[in-house]
């Protein structure tokens, strides 16, 4: 396979994104045919609270605000992440707002090209969701780990020995 050195950039950067990693090159480029690049501008939308989830989007550039149905800033995201992947995989609604805090370029995936690449090539679809099983294990696990620390807080605040199980 004779790649060119944009190509093979694009590659590596899809390795870096938990989602695609260990496709092997020829399974990425199948990924990279489904992205469309953006540009987006300081300020400018990518996808709000609670509308349909219709792409997922490769953060390459800029500065992303992801917020809370009431605009409340839950984090930023930098290049390489993702956003829209979990609306893309369930369909359900778009959990956060994601706005450009700084001019930026993404690569959009919609849904249908996605759900395409999954039934032509189900060796891939493998890969991509045992990777998203892993992510969301991560995820769980980072939660519960937050939530003892919430709890040992506030049990500490009110006083109380700590609850033993």
């Amino acid at each position: 396979m004779n790649l060119t050195a944009n190509t093979r950039r694009f590659i590596q950067i899809l390795d870096k994104v938990p989602m695609f990693q260990r496709l092997k090159p020829h399974q990425a480029l199948e990924v990279l045919k489904l992205c469309r690049p953006i540009t987006v501008m300081t300020g400018e939308l990518i996808c709000r609270h609670g509308t349909e989830s219709t792409e997922m989007y490769i953060l390459l550039s800029g500065i992303f605000q992801i917020q809370a149905y009431d605009g409340t800033l839950l984090t930023r995201l930098s290049p390489v992440n993702i956003v829209g992947e979990m609306g893309l995989i369930t369909g359900h609604p778009r959990s956060a707002t994601v706005l450009a805090e700084q001019q930026g370029s993404i690569l959009e995936i919609s849904k249908i090209k996605f759900d395409v690449l999954l039934k032509k090539h189900p060796e891939i679809g493998y890969l991509i969701y045992r990777n998203i099983i892993h992510i969301l294990s991560q995820r769980l696990e980072d939660t519960n780990t937050q939530l003892a620390a919430s709890q040992r807080q506030i049990t500490k605040l009110q006083g109380q020995p700590p609850a033993r199980v």
